[in-house]
């Protein structure tokens, strides 16, 4: 399995390792232009590394592109004539549809993707949307690879690519948001930067293994842990009053419109 990563930024080069930890049979190549970035990864990275299209994709079974939507138009212009019809492209291109790989690549084998930043410590989930080219054995495959970085979860349209990039690949600035107002008045209470990150980190992160341990809902663990005319029931009331639980639901919203809104750019 050869496999060339264009883009040696923070996804490109999760995904290159990830890959690269999972499946002893994969040859992988980045293509990189900085040059800051490539000194980088050819210091501290197994990968061969190539500043030029023509020396690895022609080899390539499969491509994945990494690099910032607004630099997409530019990549296409300089692979288009290079691909062929039986390369798997996998594309984690924010805002950029299948429809403008479709036409920019000549391409027929596409995959949407859209990953998050915890994908960077394997628990990361990415949201992937397949052409009805690729067959059964490509989407496993696909599947396999996409898995390497946390959970794949299939979806059937771009509608729910954009609502997955709304969710979870936003999500994780949603979730240090929280924390961060969390820190913010652990210090308030006189707690140093290093106490309340660890109260704050402990809290998140035992309350996510309880809710990933159980099948019972949000709502069920927080009416467990509310008691009526207790601190808890203090706060939730706090946040009913000030509609939080609206306000988080009309920021995501925004997201995902946002999204809908860059894949016409």
């Amino acid at each position: 399995m050869n496999i060339t990563v264009i883009g040696g930024g923070n996804m490109g080069l999760t995904y290159a390792l990830s890959i690269h930890k999972n499946f002893d049979e994969a040859t992988i190549a980045i293509i990189e232009k900085d040059a800051e970035k490539i000194t980088h990864l050819k210091n501290t990275t197994p990968f061969a590394i190539h500043t030029n299209e023509n020396e690895c994709l022609t080899n390539a079974n499969i491509i994945l592109l990494a690099v910032k939507p607004q630099a997409s138009n530019l990549v296409f212009k300089n692979i288009a004539h290079l691909i062929k019809p039986n390369q798997l492209i996998i594309s984690i291109m924010a805002g950029v549809t299948m429809e403008s790989i479709k036409i920019g690549l000549n391409a027929t084998k596409i995959v949407r993707a859209m990953p998050n930043l915890p994908a960077q410590v394997g628990r990361g989930v990415t949201g992937y949307l397949l052409s009805d080219t690729i067959t059964l054995d490509e989407g496993l495959q696909i599947q396999q690879i996409l898995s390497a970085t946390g959970k794949a979860i299939k979806v059937f349209n771009e509608d729910a690519i954009d609502a997955i990039t709304a969710l979870s690949g936003s999500g994780p600035a949603y979730v240090f948001y929280f924390m961060n107002a969390m820190i913010e008045q652990a210090a308030a209470f006189g707690f140093n930067e290093k106490e309340a990150k660890s109260i704050i980190l402990q809290t998140f992160l035992g309350t996510a293994s309880l809710f990933e341990k159980s099948e019972d809902s949000a709502q069920l663990w927080i009416d467990r842990v509310t008691s009526k005319g207790g601190t808890t029931h203090a706060a939730v009331t706090s946040f009913k009053a000030d509609q939080l639980n609206e306000s988080i639901k009309k920021g995501v919203d925004q997201a995902f419109k946002r999204a809908k809104e860059l894949a016409k750019i």
